[in-house]
């Protein structure tokens, strides 16, 4: 898998992965883990069709509205407070899939933005390695079905109807740049406001999730906020992060605490492991030498 796509899933929880590989084994009519393994090697194309099935890609629109609401409330306008119309209010979600949660975000941003010349510009970092969500995200056209999730203040203002589908307004398209980001291998975008990584740090074992959180906490500014899903916690980073409210998991960067070194890329532990090859790795020394 690593060698064919570039993407380690070592660090991910076995259960998470052996559920899909027997998943695999069953629409192939095999029951011999060795007889998969020969069958991946013989055949590339399963190898794609694997990782396909790795690739999680549930979301929604405001997903958990309770948390979305806390969002808005306790962190959105703080975000505006004291900026100037030329600078730039910069978010990134990190596993975005399809993009319902990164155009979620953004309808926020401009509900409480300030009207007319005084608002900052908005800038949110979508990203994923799934280049397929990622096509159906830049597009932003989803089913009708979509109505049921959003308020009809929303779909009037944000939306079209074209074809049977509802269509994110361009402004919206335009304020959310989606692109293919590995977490686990490309350095993290920087300066943020906020960052908002929901459900994807449950399927990664606790290695990966103690090495990503001082990732989330450079990449913030100072005071930045981090919006995290229902089953994920800071907890082993409470000198990192302060909580802001803990029922719906949103932090906030602990300015005072000095920047750290940060582990090497990628974070899979694997990766560092695998066979040597004749091309030089693309990333070496801490995040700060190569920011």
């Amino acid at each position: 898998m690593r060698t064919r796509t570039g993407h380690d899933f070592s660090g991910y929880k076995d259960n998470t992965i052996l559920r899909r590989i027997q998943r695999r084994m069953q629409v192939l009519q095999i029951d011999d883990p060795t007889a998969f393994y020969e069958r991946l090697r013989d055949e590339p194309q399963q190898v794609d069709l694997l990782f396909q099935d790795l690739l999680i890609g549930v979301t929604s629109f405001f997903r958990d509205p309770q948390a979305f609401d806390a969002l808005e409330s306790l962190v959105i306008p703080k975000l505006f407070g004291g900026r100037k119309p030329d600078e730039t209010i910069r978010a990134w979600v990190p596993g975005c899939a399809t993009g319902e949660e990164a155009y979620s975000i953004a309808m926020l941003l401009k509900e409480n933005a300030p009207r007319g010349a005084a608002s900052p510009n908005l800038q949110i970092f979508a990203t994923d390695i799934d280049e397929r969500a990622l096509e159906v995200a830049r597009a932003g056209r989803y089913p009708a079905t979509v109505a049921s999730d959003i308020t009809p203040k929303r779909l009037k203002e944000f939306f079209s109807r074209e074809d049977g589908t509802y269509r994110v307004s361009a402004e919206l398209r335009e304020a959310c740049l989606f692109s293919a980001h590995n977490l686990l291998r490309d350095p993290p975008f920087s300066k943020l406001d906020l960052i908002a990584c929901r459900n994807l740090l449950i399927y990664m074992g606790p290695e990966l999730q103690e090495k990503i959180i001082p990732i989330f906490h450079y990449a913030l500014r100072n005071n930045g906020y981090l919006f995290l899903g229902s089953s994920e916690n800071v907890t082993r980073h409470a000198r990192l992060f302060s909580t802001i409210d803990k029922a719906t998991r949103i932090f906030q960067k602990r300015s005072e605490v000095a920047a750290q070194r940060l582990p090497e890329f990628p974070l899979a532990a694997a990766a560092r492991q695998a066979v040597p090859s004749t091309r030089p790795r693309a990333t070496t020394g801490t995040l700060q030498e190569v920011a």
